[in-house]
């Protein structure tokens, strides 16, 4: 069961790892009282309108879990967990007014900083029933039993409410190692015109550049190939007619997502190695990080080869990782928004991040198999 995962819901504009019940006392009541002022339509923030009564039981309700999950074995760090639920919820998102998720697959988080209970813990207690709380072990041995999540909950709940997914302490990387295009950067523009241009040393037109989006990402040659037919003669000529024209003008016609560098500067700030992970040639990566004023913030470099020699992502990785030396890759984390950014991942034994503001389809985002989703550059600030 290694595609189980769970999720954390938000409003936009709030920060996913910010638990309000982790703050001292008078700060947390005054928090709320701008929350509730902020949002008043939005269901999830009545609890902050009425926090007098919401926060003792929350207390209540954490202190409860934190016991019983000792008792059984847990670890806790945190006084009051992070909040999530196993799977999706479609009463959650319509508490956030179909705001952002976090999402984590299960597989990667320690079993002893973990646990659930059948149903909201909030709910239950203050309705003065029996909280149930599990283990990873007893959750995954539950769902086994019944042959299905569904199954499960529909037997331990009777198809009403939901798991709730307590984490008692917050993932940490030291390592990040990032994409480039679909990533840091838009290119776009740059690279359907690029392609575009080669394609025309064929006598191939394309009108509709958003057919191109394809080759954002992946090794062009394999893109030539894969997309056009070309044969491996064919394609290694396409891509030097497309390196004429992004060489000088293509590169350029690019631009960084909002709030990278912002990003890249909190993640130095906390202590992180932060290494670029491109099937780009590196002649041109690097020109692109130094258009934008990004390169300042990189530590290691690892890009393809003009010769090919080195293209695919996986290699790319498996170089960059020799060029960090001898490090835990239980502290690596590999950000990017194609399956290629995560199967090169997982061929090397590394966590993927994929986010949501790339490239990507939604195919390959559920066949890829990545260990976090986050919607926006600022969440990943928070695995560090």
């Amino acid at each position: 069961m290694t595609d189980l995962y769970i999720t954390h819901y938000y409003y936009p504009g709030t920060d996913p790892w910010k638990n309000i019940m982790n703050l001292p006392e008078d700060e947390a009541f005054r928090l709320a009282g701008e929350l509730a002022k902020e949002h008043p339509e939005t269901t999830s923030f009545y609890r902050f309108a009425d926090f007098a009564n919401y926060y003792p039981l929350r207390k209540k309700a954490d202190a409860c879990v934190r016991a019983r999950f000792t008792e059984l074995g847990g670890k806790p760090e945190l006084e009051h967990p992070f909040c999530f639920v196993l799977g999706e919820s479609e009463y959650l998102k319509e508490w956030f007014s179909d705001g952002e998720k976090l999402t984590i697959a299960l597989e990667v988080l320690p079993d002893e900083q973990v646990s659930f209970t059948l149903g909201d813990s909030c709910a239950v207690i203050s309705q003065g029933k029996e909280l149930s709380v599990l283990t990873k072990a007893e959750l995954l041995a539950g769902i086994a039993e019944c042959g299905s999540v569904e199954v499960f909950c529909e037997q331990k709940l009777g198809g009403h409410g939901y798991v709730e997914v307590q984490l008692w302490k917050k993932p940490q990387y030291r390592y990040c190692l990032l994409d480039l295009d679909g990533t840091l950067t838009d290119p776009g523009m740059g690279i359907t015109n690029s392609v575009m241009y080669a394609l025309r040393k064929f006598g191939i037109e394309v009108i509709d550049r958003s057919e191109l989006y394809c080759f954002i990402g992946p090794p062009l040659a394999d893109s030539f190939q894969k997309f056009y037919g070309f044969d491996e003669e064919k394609a290694d000529q396409a891509v030097a007619y497309y390196r004429e024209y992004f060489r000088d003008k293509g590169i350029f016609e690019n631009e960084a997502y909002r709030g990278i560098a912002e990003v890249l500067g909190a993640l130095k700030e906390k202590g992180a190695v932060i290494a670029l992970a491109t099937s780009k040639p590196y002649e041109f990566a690097v020109r692109i990080l130094e258009h934008f004023g990004l390169i300042q913030y990189f530590d290691h470099f690892g890009a393809a080869t003009m010769d090919g020699r080195i293209s695919k992502k996986t290699d790319v990785i498996a170089h960059l990782l020799e060029d960090l030396g001898d490090v835990e890759k239980s502290e690596v984390l590999m950000v990017g928004d194609r399956d290629q950014d995560i199967n090169g991942a997982k061929a090397n034994n590394l966590p993927g991040v994929w986010v949501l503001w790339g490239y990507g389809s939604m195919e390959e985002l559920q066949g890829a198999g990545a260990d976090y989703i986050i919607a926006k550059p600022e969440d990943l600030t928070g695995l560090f």
